[in-house]
């Protein structure tokens, strides 16, 4: 699970295959492992696992430190008895990705995908861990809601969740930086009271490069939290089951990786209930008080819009924000009319079917059905400026 960055995907590296070896050893599993493998016919071929082979703390192709996915997945197919082959894959488009992985079946199972994350090629094993964006501060910053961090200094990454909330919502102030490194940089130089950064990257870079010098405190709410599972490849099933047994048997040894990849395990600050108000454009997924008419505008027509904002927020609010609103004014999409006039239906419809590889935007017309591009075009209608 990456911040909401979607630039085009780079084309796949192969890797050597590292192969790992065990026994099964007795007990349940071993039953039930191996009558799915007798069932599915796989004996002792190779478990393909797939990932990104340069975004430690996740994952690495190589080097001494291989990543919290990768050490999971070696866990896992220790577990089941199975040597375990790589497939190496970059996921910035993680559509993308998975069409080239698991949808041309070059791999078994994606090491991580968010519990909530649709996709038609995999079928989802039960979460095994919990991620999302943290506070970094200053050792012995004291927060316990939203509220308490308005009116400070606060260092936010261009387009990411938090960029977005802070943006909605007024008596927060923000700077903008593109990279984590800038947004520490700012932290060292008292720019900034706090950050936002995605907790495991500000985790792992607080340890490996700043000596643990910073409080990384995990937040959730406002969709900045979410669990993570596996992909299990649809032909290959009946692999859920004892991936999940082998999930559950595993739990304390991956705490422990998570703790060696300073993944930030404290309980998380619920941010959800702030009290501060929303700014000139409402966004109905921030847990704030909306007002009747921008309601009313959303939910006065057919099904189809109300069906077409839920896709939408469902399906492209990490880049354009819950209900197309953002900061950033490209990324905005109440202002289509604006910037097209009249066209702005063709413009909005052929990039939604064709995408723009050199913005980051993905083509739907395979992913989404044609009812269901119309539902999104439906309530982009209600939105305009």
């Amino acid at each position: 699970m990456t911040p909401p960055v979607a630039p085009s995907a780079l084309p796949p590296r192969g890797a050597p295959p590292a192969a790992r070896q065990s026994r099964l050893r007795g007990g349940r599993l071993a039953a039930l492992l191996a009558c799915v493998a007798t069932a599915a016919g796989v004996g002792a071929q190779p478990l393909k696992f797939c990932a990104d082979p340069d975004n430690l703390p996740f994952s690495k192709a190589e080097g001494p430190d291989r990543g919290l996915y990768v050490e999971v997945a070696e866990l896992v197919a220790d577990k089941l008895g199975r040597p375990i082959e790589w497939v190496w894959y970059y996921t910035q488009n993680q559509r993308r990705a998975l069409r080239n992985t698991v949808g041309d079946k070059s791999c078994d199972v994606v090491v991580a995908l968010p519990a909530d994350y649709r996709a038609r090629v995999v079928a989802k094993t039960t979460p095994f861990l919990q991620v999302g964006y943290a506070v970094v501060s200053a050792p012995g910053f004291v927060f316990k809601s939203l509220d308490d961090l308005r009116g400070k200094r606060l260092a936010v990454q261009f387009g990411s969740t938090p960029h977005i909330l802070v943006n909605t919502l007024e008596g927060f102030r923000s700077s903008t930086f593109k990279e984590s490194d800038e947004v520490f940089a700012a932290l060292a130089r008292g720019e900034a009271d706090a950050a936002f950064l995605w907790g495991p990257a500000a985790g792992w870079e607080n340890k490996t490069r700043h000596g643990g010098r910073w409080q990384i405190t995990p937040v959730s709410g406002h969709d900045l939290s979410g669990e993570v599972g596996m992909g299990v490849r649809r032909d290959l099933e009946a692999l859920v089951a004892p991936i999940n047994a082998a999930l559950a048997a595993l739990k304390p040894q991956i705490a422990q990786r998570a703790e060696k990849y300073a993944f930030p395990s404290a309980k998380p600050v619920e941010l959800a209930h702030a009290r501060a108000s929303v700014r000139s454009s409402p966004v109905a997924r921030v847990s704030v008080s909306v007002p009747q008419a921008w309601v009313a505008r959303v939910n006065d027509g057919t099904e189809l819009v109300k069906a077409g904002r839920v896709r939408f927020n469902d399906q492209c609010s990490h880049c354009h924000g819950a209900d197309g609103f953002s900061p950033v004014r490209e990324r905005d999409l109440r202002r289509l009319v604006i910037r097209h006039d009249k066209k702005w239906q063709d413009v909005a419809l052929t990039t939604i079917k064709n995408g723009r590889n050199d913005q980051g935007m993905p083509a739907w017309k395979d992913i989404l059905k044609e009812p269901e591009i119309q539902e999104v075009m439906a309530f982009l209608k209600t939105i305009q400026k």
